[in-house]
């Protein structure tokens, strides 16, 4: 997995992807990352979302947390959570690492998790339509 600082434009998708999204939770050994508590019902949300997130792209395998010193959880898809005309877009793993590494993500991504509807439902994927998914759909589509 690559690093992104916190709330940058997220290149892992590819250039013209990342003028609308912005990176949450890319961490990796080595690169500094705020810590602290983060509101439960933030968490609990956060592993909603994850559990079966919305996915417009495949990838071939997992990453497993390189943060841990022995082994680590692994996960290969990411969260998309719509912003003000972006989507914020972070790892599965963005729970394992606030739970165990005590990883704090930016309050505005917070309250982003807050207002986001229910993965899938039909007011998330019109919100993701409406901050950057369409963009994301055409791009992907000549590909």
């Amino acid at each position: 997995m690559a690093w992104y600082e916190d709330l940058s434009p997220c290149g892992y998708f590819g250039e013209e992807a990342s003028r609308v999204l912005r990176s949450v939770g890319w961490l990796e050994a080595g690169r500094s990352f705020l810590t602290g508590p983060t509101e439960k019902a933030i968490f609990d949300k956060l592993c909603e979302l994850a559990r079966q997130p919305w996915a417009p792209v495949a990838f071939c395998g997992p990453h497993v947390c390189d943060l841990c010193q022995y082994g680590g959880s692994s996960g290969a898809a990411n969260v998309f959570i719509p912003g003000d005309d972006f989507l914020y877009v972070c790892p599965v793993l963005i729970t394992h690492y606030m739970n165990v590494h005590h990883y704090c993500p930016p309050r505005e991504f917070c309250e982003a998790v807050r207002r986001c509807a229910i993965m899938r439902s039909r007011e998330y994927l019109q919100a993701i339509l409406g901050n950057g998914g369409r963009q994301l759909n055409s791009l992907w589509k000549r590909r």
